[in-house]
């Protein structure tokens, strides 16, 4: 799918809390060919930026987002079950219509 995104000029990454060792785990781990940043602030700053809130304290909300080329968000999908991700249709479809 990181093909098909790319092609599309499309660019991923992933955003974690923690630490830069944990980032690199995780990118190590899964073969990531995509960055995988860390937010360290204690604050947590990126994440309320996108409305990605701890749920209960302690489930962590993910969330899936467009962002066009000018920074204009265009698409978001978001969970607190970090096993229900976006499904790639959906995803590719919504990178197709930023391009029409």
């Amino acid at each position: 799918m990181y093909e098909q995104l790319r092609a599309r000029d499309t660019e991923v990454l992933i955003i974690g809390g923690g630490s830069r060792k944990g980032a690199e785990r995780l990118s190590t781990k899964h073969k990531l060919p995509f960055p995988v940043l860390f937010d360290s602030d204690p604050d947590r700053a990126v994440y309320r930026r996108y409305s990605l809130d701890k749920v209960l304290i302690a489930l962590q909300r993910s969330g899936t987002f467009l962002i066009d080329k000018q920074g204009i968000v265009r698409y978001i999908h978001q969970v607190t079950n970090p096993q229900a991700s976006v499904e790639k249709d959906e995803l590719m479809r919504e990178v197709e219509q930023l391009y029409i």
